[in-house]
């Protein structure tokens, strides 16, 4: 609760957070194919991709979009060969209506956009004021924008928003589409289902040493054992390395003195306080809600335990705990008056109760800290232990890029180096990038590393985590050969296997799709045909879950049949379901009136993104006709081609 009543506490610490957190996206843009000097076909990562209302879409900008994209959804940068036309031209879309909003004068003042930005960028901000420029612009340019871009891009953002609230507005919902709404959303029903799994039908179909042979025999060429290569893996303890690392007083001395204004503390107040919430209580609570802090306050001036009431009484779940105290707060960092007090009452007092928009607080405060710098002694601690994270986290990599070079150009005496520095050494068949790594697991991108090495070469050092890194050294290349009967008998096992009950599903599929015709509602009748049991799910509404089937979505069919009718098949999961409506429950319209307004938003949100995404499409097809948009569909597939390479 004290959270919700404290101020955003932007201080420097947070805005060196952002800054860091932008440096990393920009280390992740240098891994995206295009990103730097060079591009692809001779293009730079500033080609020009399309062109909105005379604005270039660039290369880069398309790259950094689509990579955080990738980041967001967890997918492999490969996907984005697939993805990137149609990203590329809904990126378009997006800038087209934004181009629109603005020139149909939507209204946004450098003042909307300095309210955004400090809504959506508060590290901006540090105890209520505005970090100032240098900073602003140095958090930006780790991002490859200036001020101008970045400002006119919250501009559009603001000026599209209002265009999508206007579309909002107009969407009109009528008496008879919200209680169609409702009831489709609450109307309820419960079927019954026989399932064809193959898993399950495959464990049923006998494949004989006699048929693995004959497939062996048949296809013996297409069977072969893939090139291997047998690896030494070099594990770096990371833990070890740093151990070594010192940082002298000298060393934190210089830091503390070179960075004296970070070390500057304003005042501080240390208080403790129990609250008497009245936010979002009906408003006949305030005045019971003051009475008991009075009482309260009478309490502990008569004597009583602060903490022992404060864990009896208060709301702030984020201080009752700790009898009230919530530590030392700093001017503005509360509501004013909270605020107040904590800065002008008396030491070790026990307030009257005190409002704010939270509600009553009783507070006490129990020490004050003037403004001013904070000595070498208090900080040489954290500052030494900062100066030693920053050092050891460069040193592990010196120490890895060090290594790595001292092997390359002594690869015969790899042992020895190791050995000099106690790096244990594992030597193994490298076959197959699902193969794990002793206690590290899969990682198929150290299997691409190793596999374009020649024997003797060593993969440049690779983190695995905080606490290992590795390097691997390439000792034997075992060619790609004909395979054994043994070495893929499983493997031909399993494929015959697989390829004999998918064949028995699709003839049992189409024999029940047949019996849906004359079975007259009789699901047992299929599912005796298919030797499977039936079975049947609980209730379930359209935005639900039937068990055994999974979301009612795939299911939508089933809505529209009556009682006792069939439908199927239907494909979940590569199964397939034939299934029985055997219940319809309607929506109770009693329970309708309470809940109207917020079916008129759903509707209205419904009705509303439906006429946007008409408009938008007829907008920039329009657009595209009148030349104020234009797409370069060869920059287009050189961007995709860069991926998939």
């Amino acid at each position: 609760m004290f959270d919700l009543f404290r101020r955003k506490d932007t201080n420097l610490r947070i805005v060196l957070g952002v800054l860091l957190g932008l440096v990393a996206l920009s280390m992740v843009v240098t891994l995206i194919p295009g990103f730097g000097s060079g591009g692809f076909g001779g293009q730079t990562g500033e080609e020009t991709v399309a062109k909105v209302c005379g604005e270039a879409v660039t290369g880069r900008e398309v790259r950094l979009k689509m990579q955080q994209m990738l980041n967001r959804q967890s997918l492999p940068p490969e996907s984005a060969a697939i993805f990137i036309p149609q990203f590329v031209d809904q990126y378009v879309a997006v800038k087209g209506v934004a181009c629109y909003a603005g020139e149909a004068g939507m209204g946004t003042s450098d003042q909307d956009v300095a309210l955004k930005i400090q809504k959506d960028v508060p590290a901006l901000w540090q105890d209520g004021k505005f970090v100032g420029r240098q900073m602003y612009e140095q958090m930006l340019k780790q991002t490859g924008l200036t001020v101008a871009q970045f400002e006119d891009s919250m501009k559009k953002d603001i000026e599209t928003q209002r265009l999508r609230t206007l579309i909002l507005m107009s969407a009109v919902a009528t008496p008879k589409e919200v209680e169609d709404a409702y009831r489709d959303a609450e109307e309820k029903i419960k079927v019954e289902y026989t399932v064809l799994d193959p898993m399950e039908i495959g464990k049923t179909i006998s494949i004989t040493e006699a048929d693995v042979q004959a497939e062996f025999d048949k296809n013996k060429a297409s069977y072969t054992v893939p090139e291997s290569r047998v690896v030494t893996l070099y594990n770096i303890d990371t833990a070890k390395v740093m151990a070594s690392m010192e940082v002298t007083e000298d060393e934190v001395r210089r830091a503390y003195n070179e960075n004296l204004e970070n070390f500057r503390m304003p005042e501080r107040s240390h208080v403790r306080h129990i609250l008497f919430k009245t936010k979002e209580k009906p408003e006949a609570e305030d005045a019971k809600m003051k009475a008991l802090a009075i009482k309260v306050s009478g309490e502990l001036k008569a004597g009583a335990k602060f903490e022992d009431l404060a864990k009896k009484y208060s709301e702030d779940p984020g201080s009752k705990d700790n009898g009230g105290d919530i530590g030392f707060i700093t001017r503005g960092q509360t509501v004013k008056g909270f605020d107040d007090y904590a800065f002008v009452g008396p030491l070790k007092t026990i307030s009257a109760p005190i409002k704010t928009e939270f509600g009553y607080h009783i507070i006490e405060v129990l020490e004050r800290q003037p403004a001013g710098l904070r000595t070498f002694e208090e900080i040489k601690a954290p500052l030494t232990a900062d100066i030693l994270r920053q050092k050891s986290s460069a040193g592990v990599g010196k120490f890895a890029d060090d290594l790595h070079s001292d092997l390359e150009k002594n690869p015969k005496r790899a042992n020895e180096t190791m050995a000099k520095f106690n790096i244990p050494a594992v030597k193994f068949e490298y076959k197959s990038s699902d193969m794990p790594l002793g206690n590290i697991g899969a990682k198929p991108e150290v299997f691409s590393a190793v596999s374009t090495l020649k024997v003797g070469e060593f993969t440049h050092p690779i983190t695995i985590d905080a606490n290992r890194i590795i390097i691997l050294s390439v000792d034997q290349v075992i060619p790609k050969r004909p395979a054994t009967l043994a070495e893929v008998h499983n493997v031909i096992m399993a494929n015959l296997r697989i390829a004999a009950s998918n064949k028995k599903v699709s003839d049992l599929r189409n024999r029940g799709t047949e019996l849906m015709k004359t079975a007259d509602g009789d699901l047992a009748k299929i599912a005796k045909e298919f030797g499977t049991p039936v079975k049947s799910t609980q209730e379930f509404n359209r935005q639900g879950f039937a068990d055994g089937l999974g979301p009612a979505s795939t299911l939508a069919e089933a809505f529209q049949k009556k009682t006792g009718e069939l439908l199927g098949p239907i494909s979940v999961d590569s199964k397939f379901f034939f299934v029985k409506v055997i219940e319809h429950k309607p929506a109770d319209m009693n329970l309708f009136p309470p809940r109207r307004a917020e079916f008129v938003n759903i509707v209205k949100n419904r009705k509303a993104a439906e006429r946007a995404d008409i408009f938008e499409e007829t907008l920039v097809k329009r657009m595209i006709s009148d030349g104020q948009i234009k797409i370069d569909e060869a920059a287009k597939k050189r961007i995709a081609q860069s991926y998939s390479n």
